[in-house]
């Protein structure tokens, strides 16, 4: 496909291979890819009705009309009023008696996709998540240049806080000051983890009133967007002086993120990364603490496809995005996550560059 197509258009290649006729999308993630409009939707239809060979249409609320065409550049927008019924609209004015197939984009509210369908007798509804998630699997040099810019600054963000930590800080109170740094625009969006001590082996615990003490392990676990493509890292330190045990463990979960990016730069499918990532831990008696898969795509949501799995036997394609991030989580006592960005080029990888070891004590 045409690296220099639009999102509409790449979208509209893959309806004419799967004769679709026309898909119907609401606000959301799939909205955001096509148009670069990040909301959600609401009580009131504002739909995009894509054909395989036309230019978009919208059906949008009347009060709506003006700021969809400045925003989206399409001229083709079908008003509905409070007082009128917009699926009525939809049926009689929009979709052509000729359509057969109808694709829904899969977060369409299920009440409004029944309201379609009640409108639409006769016609064929396909759910057309497949296809959305295929094309957002694989990232063009413009979306690629978003994602390294974000898992950029969010390692920067997370060694910038590891070195201003101080005894007695809580968790809550740490996640706070990461919030903060990570909001570099006004219209992104953070997320950050943060885990002293014992709670580090809760691999997603939000963060509590646990304050800082010296010698406490430290798990920051961050994501910010950039025009809302994520990054998303982790780094595992100790704040003071770490054990022996910390050590062989921080050495083991290294050895083994390096072997998942090696595998992922040798275009190995996400179950060979999976599998080669954990036998690392396995051979080594601690299989049963790596609990989570290995890595999960990044894009416009920070997990989506493709999944760094077991079973994933889908080969990786030049411009898919995605995590390598082993953990070795021992109840009781600590946890520790090396989480690298990657992104599949050409002949191997371009991934994040993390100073581990001299973050190790801090």
């Amino acid at each position: 496909m045409n690296p220099k197509l639009s999102q509409v258009e790449k979208l509209q290649h893959e309806m004419r291979e799967a004769n679709i006729d026309i898909i119907i999308a609401p606000l959301g993630i799939n909205f955001r890819w096509l148009y670069k409009i990040k909301e959600e939707p609401s009580e009131r239809l504002l739909i995009t009705i894509i054909g395989s060979e036309d230019t978009p249409k919208f059906l949008v609320p009347a009060f709506e009309s003006d700021r969809i065409k400045k925003v989206t550049g399409v001229s083709d927008v079908t008003e509905w009023e409070e007082t009128e019924n917009p699926f009525t609209i939809l049926a009689n004015d929009i979709i052509p008696k000729s359509v057969k197939t109808i694709g829904i984009e899969p977060k369409l509210w299920f009440s409004v996709y029944q309201s379609i369908s009640r409108c639409l007798p006769g016609k064929e509804f396909v759910n057309v998540e497949k296809l959305f998630n295929s094309l957002r699997m694989v990232k063009d040099e413009i979306e690629i240049k978003k994602m390294q810019q974000a898992y950029k600054k969010t390692s920067e963000v997370i060694i910038k806080t590891l070195y201003k930590l101080e005894q007695g800080l809580t968790e809550y109170e740490v996640q706070s000051i990461l919030k903060n740094r990570l909001l570099w625009g006004a219209n992104e969006s953070v997320f950050n983890l943060v885990q002293f001590g014992d709670n580090s082996a809760l691999p997603h615990y939000h963060g509590g009133d646990r304050r800082l003490k010296r010698d406490d392990v430290v798990l920051i676990d961050a994501g910010g967007t950039v025009e809302n493509y994520w990054g998303d890292i982790t780094v595992t330190s100790v704040f003071g002086k770490a054990s022996d045990k910390f050590k062989e463990i921080f050495e083991l979960v290294n050895q083994a993120n390096i072997r998942g990016k090696k595998l992922a730069s040798q275009g190995r499918t996400p179950h060979d990364i999976d599998v080669g990532t954990r036998d690392v831990i396995s051979k080594k008696g601690y299989g049963k603490f790596f609990t989570h898969r290995t890595g999960h795509g990044l894009g416009l949501e920070v997990h989506e496809h493709p999944y760094i799995l077991e079973g994933n036997k889908t080969p990786l394609k030049t411009g898919n995005c995605f995590t390598i991030e082993p953990g070795i989580y021992l109840p009781g006592k600590f946890g520790i996550r090396i989480e690298d960005d990657v992104i599949k080029i050409d002949d191997g990888i371009s991934a994040s560059e993390i100073p581990r070891f001299e973050l190790l004590e801090i």
